[in-house]
């Protein structure tokens, strides 16, 4: 019984214990299909999210790189700026790209590989000389003589920031050290294990435990991956569970390579602001200003150091710890035979390196980007711009722009010092404009250049004052049978009455008038009653029409007023009305957008040069002329004691009433550039145009380089000299007299003393001087002139259409304002000059034609050069129907 009872009870046990067995394998069977389910689940996730993942890049903008010419004015600060923009660094010798040197005057440079707007070029060596500010002996690493040599553009910022940035870099790009050292650090077992590493969690708990806290995980660097794309850093044992299970699914479907490269793109290693600097490429511009691929073995180092924590290694605000910890990754690189042992002594010895914290801003140059943007708006939406890495190709020259950066802060606090002004009670605002293409080489809106604010480039409206003058002139000079540069105006005191019973009395600085002055000589010394009496003369309404040809489209008062400024402009819109001077009497559209391209460089928008031909050549050199005398007799002459005497600067100051505003707007053959100086409470600052503007304006200008000698004077110009009263004196009989450009039209009155000295002259002037005919014939072809006055040079139905806009433009100008003078009828030109704007209208469709057969050849090239590459088109604005900018 007792032996048949032990037998039942084993019987039972083993009947208990195959139960439990079998609920516990259809326990684990459940399990591991739930598991097998959940894991499903998450590798769909995975792969839904890593296969259709596309980065939200912010568009990157960059300056117009310095192409080297053979023969161009160049000076060796304006080299060193640029350098400082690429963040070139000098070494001898040279042994990466993005390096320079130099031994005297003789420079070398290795540029960096840089994908252009019309095609990448690669890395290449150049040399060059400088002497006394000009390039020559221009060779390439080959020592071969080259004309030209483009150095890689500088990237100036990004476009409308906050969020997630990135410059993400493919694993064919990662430099080798970089990837081998943050694997010793990060993950040892990276090329062996699966996506868990067993021997490191058990190696990470052994250093915890001798430590007695936590200081090394046994995360690898799939799972850090895992974490950054789908989990926050919150630790808890749910999202260990997910990011180990999710680690083993990558490594089922992705490589090694793929992997490393997602996560030196995904890691968060920096912050500004609201901007998130996540990457190894992007972190290596933020710190160190520099590409990747040419950061030294130190500077890898800290970054990977950052990996750990980049706001506890902030080198900027933790100098201390950022160092140490990027010491310590140097020590693993030499234990894992990464560097040697006197590379590691080299390098551990070196201080961060990193630029300093106000470098690496997003958006560095706030005024010129508010224009850039401007320019964007029509064709790209914000979400593109904001997420679709598109290249943006820009004309700032960031010599130029730090130049005009240190002019503006630097004298606007010297002249409050000299002045006893209020400190920081004045502001400045400066515009720099390429003569010939319009592009914008620099803007300025506030004196604090980086400060984001109020943008006084472009939006302060403030009252020009003399700086309208120069069309009144202009306007005079356009009748060459009338007025040229020699006629005598009265600079006497005038009085105008309105309707209204106001009367306009304008005085002359000094309250002082002048009598008869010649034309140049009253724009030079800018005598108000001189110019007001002469816009009178004129017509208001003609004036008023020689501003809208030079470019201005702000509102034009018809009041007397105007003629000595009362019209409120920006900075931006002067610079735009001298560049048309400037540039021979055809305005160019400013601009600051040339190219952009997607994120690959693969299609390529380009950005059309807008040119219209407002004013003829002929009377904007003589006008050209007159200015230029303002800066050697007249209010500008105080700068030329600072300014090279071989270059033809030219300009005009402009103060308003009670001295609130201070300008000065001026060109050099190259160069235009406004500068205005005021407060923005609108309250008196004591300087006028020349003792405020100008001084920052000669700053700027003596420091560029620019084309020396006498501007070229076009067809149809003849210089003469001419006596005090603008009368003729021919060098045949007499001497002496001052030497003035005259249009070929002018018929000038001979000076009496010149005269009865041919006693065979009544001879030829009953019979015609033929001599004569022919050599003011061989001065001035008239099928070789440009277009007429202030014809526009496209065909008839074109000219037509300008005057039917500017006719609407003044009829709205008349619905806006009550004018309280009586208005001045429009003067038309005479019969004759009818008949001579008849006789030019075929030679305007001749210049047509010969442009339309330019432009299609431009197009043929920009075709041929798409079929051989990078596609490329002309911009079109883009075709949302609503405007979806904040």
């Amino acid at each position: 019984m007792a032996a048949t009872k032990r037998k039942r009870t084993k019987s039972s046990k083993q009947a208990r214990l195959h139960r439990w067995l079998v609920r516990l394998g259809l326990l684990a069977l459940v399990g591991a299909l739930a598991l097998a389910g959940y894991m499903v689940y998450l590798d769909m996730q995975l792969r839904e999210r890593l296969d259709s993942r596309q980065y939200q890049l912010p568009a990157r903008v960059f300056a117009r790189p310095l192409v080297l010419r053979e023969g161009m004015a160049l000076r060796p600060d304006e080299l060193m700026a640029e350098f400082d923009a690429l963040s070139y660094r000098e070494k001898k010798p040279l042994t990466e790209p993005g390096q320079w040197h130099r031994e005297g005057m003789a420079f070398r440079i290795w540029r960096r590989d840089f994908a252009h707007a019309d095609g990448r070029e690669p890395a290449a060596q150049v040399t060059f000389r400088l002497r006394n500010d000009e390039l020559s002996n221009l060779r390439d690493e080959n020592g071969q003589k080259i004309a030209k040599f483009r150095l890689d553009a500088a990237p100036i910022g990004t476009l409308l920031g906050g969020g997630d940035d990135r410059n993400p870099v493919r694993f064919a790009d990662i430099p080798p050290l970089l990837a081998n050292t943050l694997i010793a650090v990060e993950d040892q077992d990276f090329l062996r294990h699966f996506g868990v590493s067993p021997r490191g969690i058990a190696r990470a708990m052994i250093a915890n435990i001798k430590a007695g806290g936590v200081v090394q995980g046994g995360s690898t660097i799939t799972q850090q991956l895992v974490k950054n794309i789908f989990f926050d850093h919150k630790p808890s044992l749910r999202r260990k569970i997910n990011e180990a299970l999710m680690a083993i699914l990558m490594e089922l479907h992705y490589d090694k390579p793929y992997i490393l490269q997602e996560y030196i793109n995904e890691v968060w290693l920096g912050q500004q602001g609201s901007r998130a600097i996540y990457g190894f490429g992007l972190a290596a511009e933020f710190y160190f200003q520099k590409p990747l691929d040419t950061l030294e073995p130190h500077e890898m180092a800290l970054l990977v150091g950052l990996a750990k924590g980049a706001s506890y290694y902030n080198p900027w605000r933790h100098p201390k710890r950022a160092l140490e910890r990027r010491n310590t990754v140097l020590d693993v690189m030499m234990e894992q035979g990464l560097i040697t042992a006197e590379e590691h002594k080299d390098y551990i010895s070196r201080p961060l390196d990193v630029a300093s914290a106000g470098a690496a801003a997003q958006n560095p140059y706030p005024a010129f980007t508010e224009q850039l943007l401007e320019e964007l708006r029509p064709y790209y939406s914000y979400e593109e711009l904001r997420t679709a890495g598109l290249r943006i190709y820009t004309s700032l020259s960031p010599s130029i722009q730090k130049l005009a950066e240190d002019a503006v802060s630097a004298r606007a606090e010297q002249i409050e010092k000299d002045r006893g002004i209020q400190a920081d009670s004045l502001q400045a605002a400066t515009v720099l404009l390429d003569n010939n293409s319009g592009n914008v080489l620099a803007m300025v809106g506030d004196r604090r250049p980086h400060y984001p604010g109020f943008n006084r480039a472009l939006e302060a409206r403030r009252q020009v004052g003399s700086l309208i003058k120069p069309a009144v002139y202009l306007t005079a000079l356009e009748r060459p049978h009338q007025y040229n540069l020699a006629t005598r105006i009265e600079d006497a005191p005038i009085r105008v009455e309105g309707d209204n019973g106001d009367v306009w009395m304008p005085a002359n600085f000094g309250n002082k008038s002048h009598g008869p002055t010649p034309l140049y000589l009253a724009l030079a010394k800018s005598y108000n009653q001189a110019t007001a009496r002469l816009g009178l003369d004129l017509g208001l309404e003609n004036v008023r029409q020689t501003i809208r040809r030079l470019g201005v489209q702000a509102d034009l008062p018809r009041v007397p007023a105007l003629l000595l400024g009362a019209v409120e402009m920006t900075p931006f819109e002067v610079a735009g009305m001298y560049q048309t001077i400037a540039n021979g009497g055809e305005h160019v559209e400013p601009r600051t957008l040339l190219a952009v391209a997607n994120a690959d460089g693969e299609q390529v928008q380009r950005f059309r040069r807008r040119s219209n031909r407002g004013v003829d050549a002929v009377p904007a050199y003589l006008l050209r002329y007159a200015m230029e005398q303002t800066m050697r007799e007249g209010t500008g002459k105080s700068a030329m004691r600072r300014l090279p005497g071989s270059v033809a600067f030219a300009g005009k100051t402009g103060t308003t009433n009670d001295y609130r505003d201070s300008w000065f707007a001026g060109f050099s053959p190259d160069v235009t550039a406004v500068v205005w100086l005021g407060r923005d409470d609108n309250e008196r600052t004591s300087l006028t145009g020349a003792t405020g503007a100008l001084t920052i304006w000669t700053e700027i200008m003596r420091k560029l380089p620019h084309r020396h000698g006498r501007v070229e004077p076009p067809r149809g110009v003849e210089f003469k000299p001419v006596n005090e009263r603008g009368q003729y004196m021919n060098p045949e009989y007499c001497r002496g007299g001052k030497e003035l450009p005259f249009s070929h039209e002018t018929r000038l009155e001979p000076a009496p003393e010149c005269r009865g000295r041919d006693r065979f002259r009544w001879f030829r002037d009953f019979f015609g001087d033929d001599q004569d005919d022919s050599r003011r014939d061989d001065a001035a072809p008239r099928e070789d002139m440009t277009p007429g006055w202030g014809v526009d040079p496209d065909e008839e139905d074109r000219q037509r259409e300008r005057e039917r806009q500017l006719q609407e433009q003044l009829r709205r100008d008349d619905q806006r304002q009550q004018p309280g003078w009586e208005e001045e009828p429009l003067q038309l030109p005479r019969d004759d000059a009818w008949q001579e704007e008849e006789r030019r209208a075929a030679e305007e469709r001749r210049i047509l034609q010969e442009r339309l057969q330019e432009e299609e050849r431009r197009r043929e090239e920009l075709r041929r050069r798409g079929q051989e590459g990078v596609p490329v088109e002309e911009a079109e604005p883009w075709p949302g129907e609503e405007d979806q900018w904040p």
